[in-house]
């Protein structure tokens, strides 16, 4: 990628058409946990800790501490400037890390890879970037998930228009899923948005003055679970066998033959079906507000989120329907979402220290209809980011940064609590108990 840049500049000097400013950083993380948890990227993005799980002794297995230190996030990327487009303004934007999904844990991975033309009062963006939901605004913590699962989390491809006028943005995108995505029967995946056909939407109004940001905005989401679907019916047939007197001897006919009597066969035959379910249709709905003056700074978020896995959040669907025909009604589960964020920073002869304090907490409420349940009473099929049977999350996250040039090192305490218990047939969670993760994280970051 270096190569490839250096050949770039070296081709934008000569046609004085192109700007070109590479900039990165290498990140390593070190992390100590207390038990085991839900966690991506190598266990540096973090989520939630695991439920309880006892043993013969009554002893919990997922209570048990682990560390690692990894430096898969370090980053490279390139900012592009070029020529008038429609008498636009023309940028790009590459950038990549080395935490990818595949067999290894270092696949070289696209973060952002968009193209975007600006007017004086209009803007176009084509590619993968930030989901507007989270990128206008995100938390000043410098742990990898960013303030998630409390908050959005995706970057996405999409096509973005911006209209900016007097401190007011109105957004418009149109989003794709690729690495951020639902779930469904086959796990993880984008098919599930992109057989639905119509695309992710989402819509937002933002005014900024100063140091002052307020916002709101919804998220559209249409999914389709399945392609097909097998049911096993029955099938009766009609077989004919030798018949035999009582004594066990055939009964012959008046040439000598066997003769046969028909009976009825019944036997199970799986068949598979095309489906023709409605799509999962959920909404999310969010609302942020910042505030910046001198040394110090406070954001916060709240949303509700339906089936909104594909934002790094606690949601999902379920099955709230079986046909006689086999196909299957969905309904969406729900929760709450906020989180507030503090910041401070303080100048010394030499750089300067952030201190920070993030809080957030989530709620699940259900779903709006009663879903499909098993033999016990739980929710026979559910799909969705996070454990299932989780009723509430909190986390209080304080940090502390010291920048001096282009090196920072900092260190995060990030304790977190999950209220676990028994799912009831709408999803609302009953017994809970609580269970809690310690969380210690360092970093050391160097800029270019």
């Amino acid at each position: 990628m270096a190569a490839l840049v250096a050949m770039s500049i070296c081709g934008a000097n000569a046609q004085k058409k192109f700007d070109f400013k590479l900039y990165g950083f290498v990140r390593n993380y070190a992390c100590f946990d207390t038990r085991e948890s839900m966690t991506s990227n190598s266990e540096q993005f973090y989520y939630m800790p695991k439920d309880e799980k006892l043993d013969a002794n009554g002893n919990d297995i997922n209570a048990q501490p682990n560390i690692m230190l990894l430096s898969i996030t370090t980053r490279l990327g390139v900012n592009i400037t070029g020529p008038e487009f429609l008498g636009a303004k023309t940028s790009a934007k590459i950038e990549s890390d080395f935490a990818g999904f595949g067999s290894s844990n270092t696949v070289l991975r696209i973060r952002q890879a968009y193209a975007k033309m600006d007017w004086e009062h209009n803007s176009v963006l084509v590619g993968q970037a930030w989901h507007p939901m989270m990128g206008d605004m995100m938390p000043d913590v410098f742990s990898l998930e960013t303030g998630a699962p409390f908050t959005p989390f995706s970057r996405t491809p999409q096509l973005r228009y911006d209209y900016k006028n007097k401190g007011v943005t109105l957004t418009a995108t149109a989003l794709y899923q690729f690495q951020y995505t639902s779930y469904g029967p086959d796990g993880a995946s984008f098919n599930y948005a992109r057989n639905a056909i119509v695309p992710e939407l989402y819509f937002q109004a933002m005014y900024k003055n100063g140091g002052f940001q307020i916002g709101a905005g919804v998220d559209l989401l249409t999914i389709k679970p399945r392609q097909s679907y097998t049911m096993t019916t029955t099938e009766k047939n009609t077989v004919y066998v030798p018949a035999y007197n009582e004594d066990g001897t055939p009964i012959l006919d008046s040439d000598g033959n066997n003769t046969f009597v028909p009976i009825e066969e019944i036997k199970k035959v799986d068949k598979t079906y095309k489906c023709n379910e409605a799509p999962v249709v959920s909404i999310t709905p969010t609302a942020f507000i910042s505030y910046k003056a001198d040394r110090w700074g406070i954001k916060g978020r709240f949303t509700y989120a339906q089936n909104a896995a594909h934002l790094s959040m606690i949601s999902g669907y379920g099955v709230t329907k079986v046909n006689e025909n086999g196909e299957q009604e969905y309904g969406t589960t729900n929760s709450l979402s906020g989180w507030l964020d503090v910041t401070y920073k303080q100048p010394l002869k030499k750089g300067y220290l952030t201190f920070c304090c993030f809080a957030g907490y989530t709620k699940n409420i259900g779903g709006e209809d009663d879903f499909v349940t098993d033999k016990k009473g739980a929710p026979a099929t559910i799909y969705m980011r996070g454990e299932k049977n989780m009723d509430n999350m909190w986390r209080v996250a304080p940090s502390i940064l010291y920048t001096h040039n282009a090196m920072q090192i900092g260190i995060e305490y990030n304790p977190t609590t999950v209220g676990y218990g028994t799912a009831g047939a709408n999803y609302k969670i009953k017994d809970v108990h609580t269970v809690t993760n310690h969380r210690i994280c360092a970093m050391l970051k160097y800029n270019f």
